[in-house]
């Protein structure tokens, strides 16, 4: 709870300058807006690619563990 409070506040303040600045000018929201889908994207695909890596360990550590079969 203690991180997402610090992490909202955090945002909170960025968003109130962030409306100071984007009343004055089209050009400023535009790549407020931008700027903050980049990030979101650029979170969920480093994600996105943590969550392949980890899927492809725990099969790699499946395989070590499997006994091998006897034919």
């Amino acid at each position: 709870m203690k991180t997402f409070l610090g992490i909202f506040l955090v945002c909170f303040v960025l968003c109130v300058v962030a409306a100071g600045l984007l009343t004055s000018n089209i050009w400023t929201l535009i790549f407020t807006a931008a700027l903050v889908l980049a990030i979101l994207i650029t979170v969920l695909v480093n994600l996105d690619t943590k969550i392949e890596e980890l899927g492809k360990r725990i099969e790699e550590l499946q395989t070590e563990e499997e006994p091998p079969s006897m034919k």
